[in-house]
């Protein structure tokens, strides 16, 4: 047995670990930094808006969609109309509109709700408020008085009749999570068209127009929650994260620091800060760089001959849509268009360029019961994950399951199918292959670190599973087994969510 090639296979081995060990410590990187960038923007406009004495809990009615389940809870019918939110009482009962809460809302330093309203008759304006799920919801049935008029109305929360369902009293609001509605009475066939709603601060305080770097209210430690002694009683203090904190610890201290002050401004450490707005990117820019590469992709198209031609172009071709759409943070709660045109056009020029010519071959199903076997391997890893710091298994509906077996499948057809089957072509190694388009997969999911890491760690072994055995089917099953499986008993823990792009930092 000659010694030499043995060598060789063993460094091959260690450069291989090397380089995915490598790859796995900078998605971790890449997701903190891009979080700490997301957490200064936040604290900038916090800052901003507190300097210019701005509401930082408004909303601007003018459609259903800008409440709560999209209606109103009662015997009432709403209509969106450009001067507002009309809703229309049916009976004269009391109905209620529910206030969308997308962070914690602090009504006891901003206690006075502003409501720009037209009521066409005589009534009653309450509220309703539950500070967590597992709390007592409080209700204030008649905190001021609706009349036939046009204009601006100010309830002080503190001074309202807050009383349970039991009638017992309740203290005036403080920080609230979980729910906050509008509670009106009108006579039957009166309408009630509210434009906006915003929370406002009692007292004329004076905010800094600039945070220096060294400046602090109160550290925030790792794995210590929010601390709350040395800030008590400051409406919006000023907190600093850790240094060297993943991008889950980072959300996770955010988010136990906002229960105790929504307002707080959180801030990396040395971090200094400046009161201002940063201009949005002009809308011309978005649509003239997606309209370059639609154009690209319409050129590469007409260009496609028999064989491989440019597999790096094709490859940067196939995940520029998707790279632009995530990990360009444009997939939000409300998604750049033009993002959603590039997704779906890199995808069709993949499905495209693959049935007018396979530059490898590979097939949906196979027979061979060893080919479902191997690609369940990350299935194992998930449970031992799911039991060492997992929680009860929560329901998921089979609409879901099937949705994202799909998804999964797409996922998997355009790394495996599409950009895997170019990188064959390159001449690169075929380890060399297989990390690339476990990075590729990775940064797809930009910036859930952990996600990020699990998802190289999953993929590196399904590239080689579909190196071995060419089979879209086994891998997607296995991908969506293992991913529901996270969702259901992981998720809040090690896995903050399965969020992808700017909606991993809700």
């Amino acid at each position: 047995m000659n010694p030499r090639p043995a060598r060789l296979r063993l460094a091959a081995a260690i450069g291989f670990l090397v380089a995915a060990i490598v790859l796995f410590w900078g998605l971790g990187l890449l997701s903190a930094w891009i979080t700490r960038g997301q957490l200064i923007h936040d604290a900038r406009a916090t800052l901003t808006a507190l300097h210019d004495g701005q509401p930082l809990w408004q909303w601007r009615l003018r459609q259903p969609a800008d409440l709560v389940a999209g209606r109103v809870f009662g015997n009432a019918t709403m209509d969106g109309t450009p001067d507002g939110l009309r809703v229309t009482s049916q009976d004269g009962s009391p109905f209620e509109l529910g206030l969308p809460l997308d962070r914690p809302v602090d009504a006891r330093h901003w206690p006075l709700l502003r409501l720009d309203l037209h009521a066409s008759g005589e009534g009653s304006l309450g509220m309703r408020y539950q500070t967590a799920e597992a709390h007592a919801a409080c209700t204030a049935a008649e905190a001021a008085r609706l009349g036939a008029n046009d204009g601006q109305l100010t309830v002080d929360l503190r001074t309202a009749d807050w009383r349970t369902a039991e009638n017992a009293p309740c203290p005036p609001p403080g920080a609230i999570a979980y729910l906050l509605r509008l509670q009106a009475r009108l006579p039957a066939g009166a309408s009630l068209t509210l434009r906006s709603v915003a929370l406002a601060s009692a007292s004329a305080t004076a905010w800094p127009a600039a945070v220096r770097a060294e400046a602090t209210d109160l550290a925030l430690g790792l794995g210590n929650g929010a601390e709350s002694s040395r800030a008590e009683g400051l409406a919006a203090p000023l907190l600093r994260l850790p240094a060297g904190a993943t991008s889950e610890t980072l959300l996770s201290l955010r988010d136990q620091a906002r229960q105790h002050w929504p307002a707080a401004v959180i801030l990396p450490p040395g971090q200094a800060l400046r009161a201002g707005t940063d201009p949005p990117m002009p809308a011309w820019l978005d649509i003239g760089v997606c309209s370059a590469y639609l154009a690209w992709l319409l050129w590469l198209a007409w260009r496609q001959r028999p064989g491989v031609i440019r597999p790096w172009a094709e490859v940067a071709a196939i995940a520029a849509g998707p790279f632009w759409l995530i990990a360009g943070l444009r997939w939000a709660p409300h998604p750049s268009i033009p993002g959603l045109v590039a997704f779906v056009a890199a995808l069709a020029y993949g499905g495209q360029s693959e049935w007018r010519r396979r530059p490898v071959a590979w097939s949906w199903w196979s027979r061979d019961w060893r080919d479902w076997l191997w690609p369940l391997v990350p299935l194992l890893v998930a449970g031992l994950l799911t039991l060492a710091d997992g929680h009860g298994l929560l329901h998921l509906t089979p609409v879901h399951v099937l949705g994202y077996l799909a998804w999964a499948l797409l996922q998997q057809w355009a790394m495996l199918a599409l950009v895997m089957g170019r990188l064959r072509h390159t001449g690169l190694p075929a380890p060399v292959v297989i990390l690339v388009t476990a990075a590729l997969f990775g940064l797809l999911h930009t910036p859930n670190g952990a996600l990020m890491q699990l998802c190289l760690s999953a993929e590196l072994w399904w590239a080689w599973c579909f190196l071995r055995s060419p089979c879209l089917m086994p891998v997607a099953l296995a991908h969506a087994a293992s991913a529901l499986l996270m969702e259901s008993g992981l998720t809040g823990h090690l896995l903050r969510s399965l969020q992808v792009s700017t909606r991993f930092f809700l």
